[in-house]
């Protein structure tokens, strides 16, 4: 499904370059469950942004499902990205004016679907992330656990290809994180393809595979067998 081929990127600082990514080299199949791993700087953030179409200025290969990214004009591009990828940040970034339901079924309401069947659609992802009966509840009014879920909700709501989840852990304590770890792993047993940002090793170890980043290198890439948190 990805396929990046010797992808480099670099930024302009002042009369040089500075760069973040070298000759990168990386393949994720449908349905795995990727933890991405590096230190802050690493360039980990950079490899996502480009990995979830938010970067196309980079050297080298994208090729998602058969489409060459790196041939896209900016309107197909953003397209790509809308219709491809769901994403989940630490923050979670709901609309605290909003109820659940509203902020959950964005993504549909922008892809124009009838407003009945976002409703129905939003009740659905609502229940299959364990929050039943949740729509008109406000943000606010929700514990942090809760605000990721709905958040993960909302990211699967339009059925995406694949999932970026970048330290979807970070602002929650250690108990909540198990919770939210053991949800990204039952989506991802229900088919779902994650690619699951972090800096936490105990985090990571809770994906299918890891690959390890450090100063702009892949340093590793290897199959996890350990399923205790």
């Amino acid at each position: 499904m990805i396929n990046l081929t010797s992808v480099n990127k670099s930024y302009r600082q002042g009369n040089g370059d500075y760069q973040v990514l070298y000759d990168i080299n990386l393949k994720v199949k449908s349905g795995e469950f990727v933890a991405v791993m590096g230190p802050s700087g690493s360039g980990k953030s950079t490899l996502i942004d480009i990995i979830g179409f938010l970067d196309q200025d980079f050297e080298g290969s994208y090729i998602f499902n058969e489409t060459v990214v790196s041939d896209l004009n900016r309107r197909d591009h953003a397209k790509l990205r809308n219709r491809s990828v769901g994403f989940v940040f630490q923050n979670f970034k709901l609309i605290n004016n909003q109820n659940v339901g509203e902020n959950v079924g964005l993504p549909l309401l922008y892809a124009g679907v009838k407003r009945h069947d976002i409703h129905v659609r939003v009740n659905k992802v609502l229940d299959q992330v364990g929050l039943t009966d949740s729509y008109y509840k406000m943000p606010k009014n929700l514990s942090g656990g809760q605000q990721q879920r709905v958040a993960i909700a909302r990211a699967i709501v339009a059925k995406p290809s694949f999932l970026v989840a970048d330290e979807p852990t970070g602002a929650l304590d250690s108990a909540t994180s198990k919770e939210i770890i053991k949800l990204f792993k039952d989506l991802n047993q229900n088919g779902t393809t994650i690619i699951l940002v972090t800096h936490d090793e105990k985090v990571a170890s809770q994906a299918r595979r890891l690959v390890k980043i450090l100063d702009g290198r892949i340093q590793s890439d290897e199959e996890i067998t350990n399923e205790d948190l």
